[in-house]
């Protein structure tokens, strides 16, 4: 029943996180008078705060392995997530930090770029956040491990979905050619 709740709690937070970020929501606050900066900020202070129960439970969880652990699975797990954390770290040079946390205004929001990492993938903080997630769950193969990295990983390939409709919404077939050539989350590692 424990892996029950934890999937809903799972459900619960997503579906916060999407209503959250749905447009008519944001233009609501922001007739309220609530700038788009604040809005950001408030949404990643409650995606934070919302986000810690769900952990703590997740660890309270006594689960059993799904993989019996050992070096190579704690080596790999430590490898990927390792990798993930760099591959998201080095994917937020293409973004403006400070803006996408909500501590000052987004001012290259409607700039379409490729620059960085965004020349080999259209989702490099999907990659490296799935690497890490995956890397999680080997170092620590246990039942509730696997069932949190299931919900997290199609919750992302859910999300770029939805994203790319608003990027393309915005910035047209320039996404369009954009997405034609360049891989949704995994790079091609062969020359055209």
């Amino acid at each position: 029943m424990e892996y029950v709740g934890l999937a809903a709690f799972w459900f619960f937070y997503f579906a916060l996180h999407s209503i959250l970020a749905m447009v008519p929501i944001k233009n609501h606050f922001f007739s309220m008078g609530i700038s788009p900066m604040k809005y950001r900020l408030l949404y990643n202070i409650i995606a934070l705060v919302t986000l810690i129960p769900i952990v703590v439970f997740s660890g309270t969880i006594d689960s059993e392995y799904v993989i019996k652990p050992n070096n190579l699975t704690k080596f790999s797990g430590l490898l990927l997530a390792g990798w993930g954390v760099v591959i998201a770290r080095t994917a937020f040079k293409s973004y403006d930090t400070k803006a996408f946390l909500g501590l000052h205004n987004l001012a290259k929001e409607n700039v379409f770029t490729t620059t960085g990492l965004l020349k080999y993938v259209r989702h490099p903080l999907y990659s490296g956040s799935i690497l890490a997630v995956l890397g999680y769950f080997l170092y620590a193969p246990k039942l509730s491990a696997l069932i949190s990295t299931g919900m997290i990983i199609i919750y992302f390939l859910v999300g770029i979905r939805f994203e790319e409709k608003k990027l393309i919404g915005q910035f047209g077939q320039a996404y369009l050619d954009y997405k034609k050539n360049t891989p949704m989350l995994i790079p091609r590692f062969r020359r055209k």
